[in-house]
């Protein structure tokens, strides 16, 4: 089992949940996924415990974004 702490890249965490960087990227800057800058630049990280949140409904109480992998589009699943 991976790391919860483990930070990881937009790259790393968009392959895990099966959407494009530039996806993920928006969904985080949107606020639908939580993440964080660093450095000088602001390269965006994602803790690995968010992402599995994400790929696991039950163990959150708030239902996460729908991700759609092939047009890169969400809709929140709770009106």
């Amino acid at each position: 089992m991976e790391d919860p702490d483990k930070v990881l890249t937009i790259g790393e965490a968009a392959k895990l949940l099966g959407v494009g960087p530039k996806t993920l990227s928006a969904m985080v800057r949107a606020g639908k996924v939580p993440g964080f800058r660093i450095g000088e630049r602001g390269y965006w990280r994602i803790k690995r415990r968010d992402i599995d949140r994400l790929m696991d409904p039950q163990s959150s109480q708030k239902s996460p974004p729908e991700i759609n992998p092939t047009s890169g589009a969400t809709k929140n699943r709770n009106p």
